[in-house]
């Protein structure tokens, strides 16, 4: 019996995964031995009921004991490029994303930002709040393809309160000021990494998947905008060169969500990754290149399913979820194109 070829990828905010004795954050911010047990049984019922082929995960502290726990569940590739940042003691912050895979990884490595775009844009010394993670995977029948991890800065102030009075707390024209820092932080890195991928996709040329939390909505008015709008103005270029409008634009992603919308013809409601209160918001996604666009030339894999898992963050069950994280994964599944397997 022959059947397609199939393959998923999923994005997992862990929301502080950091194991007991240490804290994250605070000095008595650490989990029990229950408690950490609890969070490690959430992650291994949403990997052992879906079964994802590769994983991008965000909020890592024990990069260790992630490795342990997804390699006992039948990952043996994993990888990190950074580690959290010790502040004092067995205290730490800054944690780190991390990619698993069933799949071999044959490269990987941090992406960095073009240092002399940032000069030319009097932007000298600004970095990523966390580096984003470039691995090459090897998929079965499918061939290498390149997986981009991130975690884009927080809309949580960047100013420190404390240095600005005696009284140790901000005005609100300080604290607007501290969240537009934010803002302008993310905005900037959404421009870095779409300017670094489409190096990368020009030297490479091999298909694409970023997959992360973005902490905001990709919608036009964002500041991340860049990241589906940048094939567009590639797009453009071309066109005022007179080229093929379906020849090869580096620069150009897609939300996985509409391209499985497209190929489904579905018009429900998208659910939350996160909430705020009761207000929900999508920040988490998985974008594709071309090669994964039904409708374009180049596709390779149709997208044929996608899944926002937010059991916990709708009704959640505080056995079960108490530990889990505050944004709903999300998964896409992948059918190769005219690729069968072999009975």
């Amino acid at each position: 019996m022959q059947s397609l070829f199939t393959f998923s990828i999923a994005s997992i905010n862990l929301l502080n995964y950091i194991e007991p004795p240490l804290a994250c954050y605070e000095y008595d911010a650490i989990y029990s031995k229950a408690q950490w047990q609890q969070k490690q049984q959430w992650l291994q019922r949403i990997i052992e009921q879906q079964q994802p082929d590769i994983i991008g995960f965000q909020e890592v502290f024990s990069c260790e004991a992630l490795k342990q726990q997804v390699q006992a569940l039948g990952y043996p590739y994993f990888v990190v490029v950074q580690q959290p940042e010790l502040v004092a003691d067995y205290i730490y912050h800054k944690p780190v994303v991390a990619l698993a895979s069933r799949f071999k990884i044959s490269s990987y490595a941090a992406l960095m930002p073009d240092t002399a775009l940032l000069n030319a844009a009097g932007l000298s010394g600004m970095q990523f709040s966390r580096h984003p993670l470039r691995a090459t995977v090897q998929v079965p029948d499918f061939g290498a393809l390149d997986c981009c991890v991130v975690h884009l800065k927080s809309k949580r102030s960047q100013l420190d309160s404390s240095l600005l009075t005696p009284l140790g707390h901000a005005s609100p024209l300080q604290d607007a000021f501290g969240y537009w820092a934010s803002t302008v932080q993310r905005g900037t890195e959404a421009q870095l990494l779409a300017h670094a991928l489409c190096l990368r996709r020009q030297q490479h040329q091999q298909p694409l998947v970023v997959l992360g939390d973005l902490n905001d909505t990709l919608s036009e008015q964002s500041p991340l905008a860049i990241l589906l709008q940048a094939g567009l103005l590639w797009q453009k270029q071309a066109n005022s060169q007179a080229l093929n409008q379906h020849s090869f634009n580096p620069a150009r992603l897609h939300d996985a969500y509409l391209l499985a919308n497209q190929l489904l013809a579905t018009t429900a409601q998208r659910p939350a990754t996160h909430y705020y209160g009761a207000e929900g918001q999508v920040l988490d996604y998985i974008l594709l290149s071309d090669e994964f666009d039904s409708h374009h030339p180049a596709c390779r894999a149709d997208v044929m399913g996608y899944q926002t898992l937010d059991q916990h963050l709708r009704r959640p069950d505080y056995n079960q979820d108490a530990y889990s994280s505050d944004h709903a994964p999300v998964l896409v599944r992948m059918r190769l194109k005219d690729k069968l397997l072999r009975p």
